[in-house]
């Protein structure tokens, strides 16, 4: 008798009934034929030594979570196009944790979080995180997150799931049942494994050793990357439209073959080169601003 399936063994198979490659296709051969050079790949580094949510691991898990809550569409679509989020001097991701980190303050726990935040008031997210979009949903996002002391408990499910030394897909899925509207509306769980893996990323930067079994590649930059290094093969329709800003409805074949592929393409390339896939999307994730002009889709959406 079989167990029941992990929740990464769900993912990929969720990604292997949408895989389309009439729309968007792994390249095996250019995989191939890439070095498989391990020792240039490394674990995500999320900086959180020093500053007062990295104080303790409790601290820092209740960060990540809140973090990722918020992690998704750092555009806004205009009638000339799209404009970027930033806060103060950084823009799209890093501009919304300069945001966070000004609004947890200097305390350990998120209690100034929670004042400035819970509200679930789209207006309180504008005031604190500035022109973002979907600021209502965001909000909406948090006052679930940080309702009671619900984020607390979950950070501390995390901190005592790490203490076996790995953090799976399944820590992100159980993430995604105790916060429904926050995370579990994406099959691909992007944004709850992201959570994870930034608390696996606090644990290596304090010098634990913690393992990181996750897919979390099924976002926006990860088909860019993957494209400009030919190992993704867009449909030369489905790559106008990209290319020209044409939005992709989400759900739709379209997005879900991008994300299918990307997720499926980034396994390859991980046991290529020899390495997690938590290493691979860190690694390509640090190389987007090498795709030149080539542009990511455009979905609105809460998921990536």
């Amino acid at each position: 008798m079989t167990g029941q399936p992990t929740a990464k063994e769900r993912i990929l198979a969720r990604a292997n009934a949408d895989y389309q490659p009439e729309l968007v296709a792994v390249d095996a051969e250019a995989i191939a034929r890439m070095p498989a050079r391990a020792d240039r790949f490394s674990h995500m580094a999320v900086g959180l030594f020093g500053k007062p949510a990295g104080q303790t691991p409790e601290g820092a898990a209740a960060y990540s979570i809140a973090l990722n809550s918020l992690n998704f569409m750092f555009w806004t679509p205009t009638t000339d196009g799209i404009t970027r989020y930033h806060w103060g001097d950084e823009g799209g991701a890093h501009g919304l944790k300069a945001a966070l980190d000004y609004a947890w303050g200097e305390e350990p726990t998120p209690a100034r979080l929670r004042e400035l935040l819970g509200s679930g008031q789209e207006q309180a997210v504008l005031d604190v995180l500035g022109e973002i979009s979907l600021a209502r949903r965001r909000a909406q996002f948090l006052r679930e997150v940080l309702a009671g002391e619900r984020l607390e408990e979950a950070a501390a499910e995390l901190v005592q799931a790490a203490g076996s030394g790995n953090l799976t897909s399944d820590d992100a899925e159980r993430l995604a049942r105790r916060f429904p509207m926050a995370y579990g509306q994406d099959p691909y769980l992007v944004r709850a494994q992201l959570a994870v893996m930034w608390y696996a990323g606090f644990l290596r930067e304090q010098g634990s050793e913690v393992d990181c079994d996750i897919t979390v590649a099924a976002s926006y930059q990860m088909p860019r990357v993957m494209r400009s290094i030919k190992v993704l093969k867009f449909d030369p329709a489905l790559a106008a439209k990209i290319d020209s800003h044409t939005l992709i409805m989400r759900e739709s074949d379209e997005e879900r073959a991008i994300r299918a592929a990307t997720v499926l393409g980034c396994q390859m390339l991980a046991r290529h080169v020899g390495v997690s896939e938590h290493a691979m999307v860190n690694v390509l994730w640090q190389n987007r601003h090498a795709c030149g002009t080539i542009p990511y889709h455009l979905t609105i959406t809460t998921d990536y």
